[in-house]
């Protein structure tokens, strides 16, 4: 697989809310010439807005209750696509610069099995908090080698569809996909890698924004904690709880399109 990664579609997949109409277009900007096709998924929208109806790139999903899974959408696309791709999973706060996505795909020709992204933690003993049990890397933090990890952020992740495709639809919860994508990983023998990257070269647009999914971690860390040691124990081959469901939503339909070229 690893030597076909460079000839593969390039899919992106992000999914913002209303609230983010002040960085979204910017994001947007910095990651469609990038790809060939990009997932946008619409939480709490009623109608597709203008600016994406007018970018043939965009594959725009307006996601409707009860079937809403929120940032967690974002891992539709593969099964959307239909197709071996390289996934690209975005966020709508985040600027992505100029050859952000061949440094990943090259990550992930260089490896085989593996999730590669930016933003990173390791997470730490005595793992009772999700909060303050990890070591961060920073996506916007200076490293120069690649790292073993125990998670991946999900604004900064590249993957292969062939290799991972997991189904958000079946996940207990929505609101922790960082946790989710090392879980699954874990339950698929992958590993998870933080590549080199030099300082400030993926800048934030927005931090601690009110409806900010790290803000509302912050008040109550109660269930990524489990999770956390969820993913721990299964690296140690003693797992108990279930977080996962076994009656997958409705997929949400967006309509077929050819490939554009990258702008």
């Amino acid at each position: 697989m690893p030597a076909s990664v460079r000839k593969l579609p390039l899919i992106g997949s992000i999914a913002t809310m209303p609230t983010r109409a002040d960085t979204s277009p910017k994001a947007l900007a910095s990651i469609l010439p990038q790809v060939d096709r990009l997932y946008v998924f619409l939480d709490g929208f009623d109608e597709v807005p203008g600016l994406l109806r007018a970018r043939p790139k965009c594959h725009p999903v307006i996601l409707v209750a009860p079937d809403n899974l929120h940032a967690s959408s974002r891992f539709l696309a593969p099964g959307m696509f239909g197709d071996d791709a390289v996934i690209l999973t975005f966020d709508d706060d985040i600027l992505y610069p100029p050859g952000y996505v061949a440094t990943l795909v090259a990550g992930l020709a260089a490896r085989v099995s593996t999730l590669v992204g930016y933003h990173a933690a390791r997470f730490q003993p005595p793992h009772e908090s999700y909060v303050r049990d990890r070591h961060i890397l920073p996506f916007n933090r200076e490293t120069q080698q690649i790292f073993p990890v125990h998670e991946l952020g999900c604004g900064t992740l590249g993957f292969l569809s062939a290799e991972f495709s997991p189904d958000p639809r079946a996940w207990l919860h929505h609101d922790m996909d960082d946790l989710y994508v090392a879980a699954e990983a874990c339950r698929a023998g992958l590993a998870l890698e933080s590549l080199p990257r030099p300082a400030r070269w993926i800048r934030a647009l927005a931090t601690n924004q009110p409806d900010s999914l790290w803000n509302q971690t912050l008040k109550d860390d109660r269930r990524q904690s489990a999770l956390m040691r969820f993913v721990m124990a299964q690296t140690l081959g003693r797992v108990e709880q279930n977080w996962w469901s076994h009656a997958p939503a409705t997929m949400p339909h967006a309509a077929p399109a050819p490939r554009q070229p990258r702008e």
